[in-house]
């Protein structure tokens, strides 16, 4: 990856480009809110393993959410340079679950290509309340093994360079 620090654009992020498909059938998600992933939930120390990483991005702090999910959210100290869509409220970015799926906000030209690649499925609340979320809103699977959180990892930094408007090379 360029190590320049880019504007966001609809062009796929580097990072995902060759994200490799997803083994599997995908879990099924509760279509009731919180809308939690029902099955293949992570283990504890691969969600803990990404909220240590989620932790280190330059800006952002983990913090419990005001919303009835059972989820830490990613805040973002700086919401300037993000667009308004990239933001589930206030300064939440992202939400790690406790069953380790994220509901997570992606430019949807990046939510379709992870969508492609089965990472991830539309959050219900777009899909059947329509308007109670904009159409940006995924829910990327909870990681199995180290393999997937080190992919899941990759989305993750995507809704992070959402959120700041920037696509920057973190370094951890």
């Amino acid at each position: 990856m360029d190590n320049k620090k880019q504007r966001i654009t609809v062009d796929i992020p580097p990072i995902i480009q060759e994200l490799p498909k997803r083994e599997g059938k995908a879990p099924e998600v509760e279509v009731k809110y919180p809308c939690l992933q029902k099955e293949e939930m992570s283990p504890e120390h691969l969600r803990n393993e990404l909220l240590d990483r989620a932790a280190g991005l330059p800006g952002v702090s983990l913090k419990p959410t005001d919303l009835n999910v059972p989820a830490l959210a990613l805040n973002m100290e700086d919401t300037t340079d993000g667009t308004e869509e990239a933001f589930i409220r206030d300064k939440e970015f992202a939400l790690i679950r406790t069953d380790g799926s994220i509901h997570m906000p992606l430019e949807l030209a990046w939510g379709e290509h992870v969508l492609k690649r089965g990472w991830a499925c539309i959050h219900p609340l777009v899909i059947y309340m329509a308007g109670a979320l904009p159409p940006q809103n995924f829910i990327v699977y909870a990681p199995r093994d180290e393999e997937e959180l080190n992919i899941v990892w990759r989305i993750v930094q995507c809704s992070y360079y959402y959120a700041t408007g920037w696509i920057e090379p973190v370094e951890l």
